[in-house]
């Protein structure tokens, strides 16, 4: 029996963020901010993507930055120059408020975003 591999990417619906891998010395908490950024655009996008809610790029990217922004400004964390524990902090409320606001539906969209992330949190130094 012959199997054939039919997986394939479209172009017009981005891959599903993934922390990258890079060498320890470019884990600062700016670099794991900005990938938090990145994350939160892509955990967004699907988002919409399941309400059917179309957004454009750049949308989404003044949403996020700003939601993003403001959740740093609630927990009183520095979003110019963060720390781990700040981060953590940061991703655990915007975890927090993800749940809350997609409920069941985005479960495992948040979980695997959240899962993400926190392999660059880990690899920050304390």
């Amino acid at each position: 029996m012959l199997l054939y591999n039919i997986c394939y990417t479209r172009p017009d619906l981005p891959a599903t963020y993934k922390a990258p891998a890079v060498p320890a010395s470019k884990i600062t908490p700016q670099f794991v901010r900005n990938e938090l950024l990145t994350c939160f655009e892509s955990a967004n996008r699907e988002f919409a993507r399941v309400l059917k809610q179309p957004v454009t790029d750049e949308a989404l990217k003044q949403q996020v930055r700003q939601f993003v922004t403001t959740v740093f400004s609630q927990c009183g964390v520095s979003f110019e120059k963060p720390t781990k524990d700040g981060i953590e902090t940061a991703i655990e409320q915007c975890k927090k408020n993800a749940e809350a606001m997609m409920g069941p539906k985005g479960s495992e969209i948040i979980r695997h975003h959240y899962d993400e992330m926190m392999k660059l949190v880990t690899r920050l130094p304390a």
